[in-house]
């Protein structure tokens, strides 16, 4: 990244940030899943399954593992997690686990390959080594799983010590994505997460010395009694450690919707001129490390695949972020696990007793769903340009769509004007240009586009007037 891309990068302030900053949405999933509907069932899903055997729908896959279980509830968590660690409550769930993949391959007959497999969680590696490997094994009785593929797991460095990274590469996963979030004690203490230094430091560096072809840390700023020169320390500490990539998450309080956040104090969160500051500090040092922001803050070194992918115009935005496999039908195993298959989205039940009945009757557990729109899929494909190369050319999306682009998105463009006044987009008659420091409000740019989002405000707004 260029010293004035930099400087671009570093002109974002409070301000900016207060004013178009406050809708946060990472798009893997659009519409969102308040869009689904229930009447979206395992038989809808089932066709659509039918349908892409045929012509364009013959894609490559992806697999999402989830994995709910846990030790104990991080405070900060966004994900379905349940808090359990029992040999039998493990046991049981991965018994149901493998019936669900055996479902899913029996419509999958003659598949197409795999070329991603993700285990996230939950906690992934709260599992043996036999239990992850009876996984794999299923998946290849039942897919066409290619040894060259993409296999990640999310790792909790604080468990392996009795897994070992070795073993893991072992069993065939070559991506690790290790959570960090911050490294005082006195912040862990307030998630509910403690996670040693040296255990980090070390789950890093065996990765590397076992040869993993990618290394992710997942690093959050905005934590409850965080502040510049605490955050400084746990940054420099991960960059000495060298990791392939550095996603740098912002923390979203909303204890509203995530019950285990309502273990933190308000009072204890940073503000904004300290949030902002982090980020600054967070680019600053990343880029002088030599990282490449490619966008929704996930930093790369230079020869990254996903670097490389975004300069040749490959890189792909979907359900599992960036990624270098375009056009792939992603399917979900396990609990609350989101899928796409064509043009829909589905996800499966979120607790354990109606994901066990469903699949004890031999049906599989799809609570609900949605088929896009040719409407959602215009829109998802604007907002994943921008996205993935901070550049939406009109034409692509009437060429694709066969809309007239300034006179369908007539109202967006009128929205897109402030954008262009703060110096976050270029917009001319031709095509709209995410600048450096538009990179770092991408969600709200894509919010523009986001017409659930619109409609979710108008009804806010509407209940307010009456």
């Amino acid at each position: 990244m260029h010293s004035s891309s930099v400087a671009d990068l570093l002109e974002i302030n409070s301000d900016l940030m207060r004013h178009f900053g406050c809708h946060y949405a990472d798009y893997r999933v659009y519409p969102e899943i308040d869009s689904f509907v229930e009447t979206f069932d395992a038989h809808r899903y089932s066709a659509w399954f039918s349908r892409r055997k045929t012509g364009s729908f013959r894609r490559s896959l992806s697999l999402y593992v989830h994995i709910p279980f846990c030790h104990s509830a991080c405070f900060y968590c966004h994900s379905n997690q349940i808090v359990s660690d029992t040999h039998e409550s493990i046991k049981k769930y991965l018994d149901y686990l493998s019936r669900e993949i055996r479902l899913q391959g029996q419509l999958l007959k003659n598949a197409p390959i795999v070329e991603q497999l993700y285990f996230g969680g939950g906690t992934p590696t709260v599992l043996s080594n036999a239990q992850l490997s009876g996984i794999i094994n299923d998946i290849q009785k039942n897919f066409n799983l290619i040894k060259a593929g993409e296999l990640c797991i999310e790792i909790d460095s604080r468990q392996i010590a009795k897994l070992s990274m070795p073993a893991l590469k072992a069993i065939g996963f070559n991506c690790a994505i290790i959570g960090v979030q911050d490294f005082d004690q006195l912040i862990q203490h307030s998630i509910h997460r403690i996670q040693t230094e040296d255990a980090t430091l070390c789950a890093i560096r065996d990765a590397q010395q076992a040869d993993f072809k990618t290394i992710r840390i997942e690093l959050i700023y905005g934590l409850p009694k965080q502040d510049l020169e605490k955050f400084a320390y746990t940054l420099e500490s991960i960059i000495a450690a060298n990791p392939d990539q550095i996603n740098l998450l912002n923390y979203w309080h909303l204890p509203e919707k995530f019950k285990p956040q309502r273990g933190i104090n308000l009072e204890d969160l940073p503000n904004e001129e300290m949030r902002v500051e982090m980020l600054l500090l967070a680019i600053t040092r990343l880029t002088d490390a030599g990282y490449m922001h490619i966008g929704m803050n996930l930093f790369a070194k230079q020869d990254d695949q996903l670097v490389i992918a975004q300069r040749q115009g490959k890189l792909h935005y979907g359900l599992q972020g960036y990624s270098i496999h375009p056009d792939c039908d992603h399917i979900a195993l396990g609990v609350s696990g989101i899928g796409s298959i064509g043009p829909t989205l589905s996800q499966n039940y979120c607790d354990l007793l109606h994901y066990y009945d469903k699949l004890e009757h031999g049906i599989l557990p799809i609570m609900h769903g949605i088929e896009l729109s040719a409407d959602d899929l215009m829109r998802r494909s604007v907002m994943q340009a921008l996205i993935c190369h901070s550049v939406l050319a009109f034409e692509s999306v009437e060429t694709f769509f066969s809309v007239e682009f300034k006179c369908y998105f007539a109202t967006e463009l009128k929205e897109l004007l402030m954008y262009a006044q703060a110096e976050l987009i270029t917009l001319d008659d031709e095509e709209i240009v995410v600048t450096q420091r538009g990179q770092l409000l991408i969600s709200s740019i894509c919010g523009v586009f986001d017409k659930c989002l619109h409609i979710n405000q108008q009804r806010k707004n509407y209940s307010l007037l009456i």
